[in-house]
């Protein structure tokens, strides 16, 4: 009888544990479903993107947004803000629907100028001097204004000034994509810009009296025609600028009025 009883109250303990177990298991599991379907904000493709278009292209055309995503259907390395994107150019074609990843960005300077260029459009380097170039305070990512002067008669005085292109975005200042790089113009130092580049293997200085932009091959056309015939101009456009400038032109005759 005594040896039931024993047999009995072991059950009851072990059935207890059991219970427990059970117990810690479900709540455990619970919250485990619960954790996998809770949202998360991701930046998620709007439509198919071609490779080559820049974060900040990206954000303003609106090309990704946020979406909420369950936890457990969150890519690997996927970005939740535009943050962690500053300055980074997509390496890799996205489809609709598909999160945006670190693995599908680099800096321009690792992945290539090719990288930085907008679909439809080219590369070209112009040169300019410390004063046609706004004394080597551009840096990559702005954006400028481009300014020709054409002779009409062959005198000064039948020279003809007029903007060229309102809105072009500078990919490059010499051999440089990166606006941080330290120049060094003489004994002073200044970042990004124009001037003398020290080469980061060698120290040597290097010559960066060329600006590499980002514009159309017709406008491509217009840009080479007039630095070839006559003179090109460099003006930074404002950081917050809203409206693009515009001009009709100058002659001699036109100066004061």
């Amino acid at each position: 009888m005594r040896t039931k009883i024993v047999i009995l109250v072991a059950a009851l303990v072990l059935g207890g544990i059991a219970a427990v177990l059970a117990a810690n298991y479900l709540s455990s599991a619970r919250s485990d479903i619960v954790a996998s379907n809770e949202p998360i904000d991701v930046l998620v493709a709007q439509e198919d993107i071609p490779r080559g278009m820049t974060a900040e292209d990206l954000l303003s055309q609106k090309l990704i947004a946020l979406e909420e995503v369950p936890r457990r259907f969150v890519a690997a390395g996927a970005i939740s803000s535009d943050k962690g994107l500053e300055g980074k150019v997509l390496v890799a074609p996205m489809t609709t629907g598909e999160q945006v990843t670190d693995s599908r960005f680099e800096v321009p300077s690792t992945a290539g100028l090719a990288y930085s260029i907008p679909n439809e459009y080219v590369a070209l380097s112009i040169p300019v001097d410390e004063v046609r170039g706004i004394s080597g305070l551009v840096k990559p990512g702005n954006y400028v204004a481009l300014f020709a002067t054409m002779p009409t008669d062959g005198t000064t005085e039948g020279e003809f000034t007029r903007m060229l292109l309102a809105d072009v975005k500078v990919l490059a200042v010499g051999g440089t994509m990166n606006a941080e790089q330290t120049t060094a113009t003489g004994n002073d130092t200044k970042q990004g810009g124009l001037g003398t580049t020290r080469d980061e293997n060698t120290g040597q200085p290097m010559n960066t009296r060329t600006l590499t932009i980002s514009i159309t091959p017709a406008d491509a056309e217009r840009v080479v025609l007039a630095s070839s015939a006559g003179s090109i101009w460099v003006a930074l456009l404002p950081a917050a600028a809203e409206e693009l400038p515009t001009t009709s032109g100058r002659t001699a005759e036109t100066l004061f009025k």
